[in-house]
């Protein structure tokens, strides 16, 4: 059902906004978020002695998550710069991305309780990077507003 008086307009903007554009926003900030996550982690320190990194540090040690996360810098910001946001390799790569982050997140739920709420931050960045995976394989040209009642 298509809504329809005040509420027209916010339903076709948002569904632009969710189906019409290639996500470049959510791409560089997720480029941006993995190259702080580097920095901070190839940092001197054992920023993984701290409890919210539990999991994390029995999977791998600290500078081997900066550098899966320096990786994953460099390979989202190539694919904003090479513009190729629905090639195999954009849609493999993001869905890698998307679990990296889900990772990430359920990992320093798991290490304490109650959760802190800076995670917040890192649960948008999974959901943004899940919804970067869907976009990647999904084509819409050809697809009009009109097709949605816009």
């Amino acid at each position: 059902m298509i809504p329809v008086g005040p509420f027209h307009d916010v339903y076709c903007r948002l569904l632009k906004i969710v189906f019409y554009s290639d996500l470049h926003g959510t791409r560089f900030m997720l480029a941006l978020a993995e190259a702080v996550w580097s920095i901070t982690l190839f940092m001197p320190g054992d920023t993984f002695a701290r409890p919210t990194y539990a999991v994390m540090r029995q999977v791998m040690v600290e500078e081997a998550w900066a550098l899966v996360f320096a990786v994953s810098a460099a390979t989202q910001l190539s694919i904003l710069i090479r513009c190729e946001y629905h090639t195999a390799f954009a849609t493999a790569f993001a869905g890698w991305n998307s679990v990296l982050w889900s990772f990430v997140v359920i990992a320093m739920y798991l290490s304490v309780s109650p959760p802190p709420a800076a995670i917040s931050g890192e649960l948008a960045l999974a959901v943004g990077a899940a919804w970067v995976w869907v976009r990647s394989g999904l084509k819409l040209k050809g697809v009009r507003a009109n097709d949605y009642g816009c």
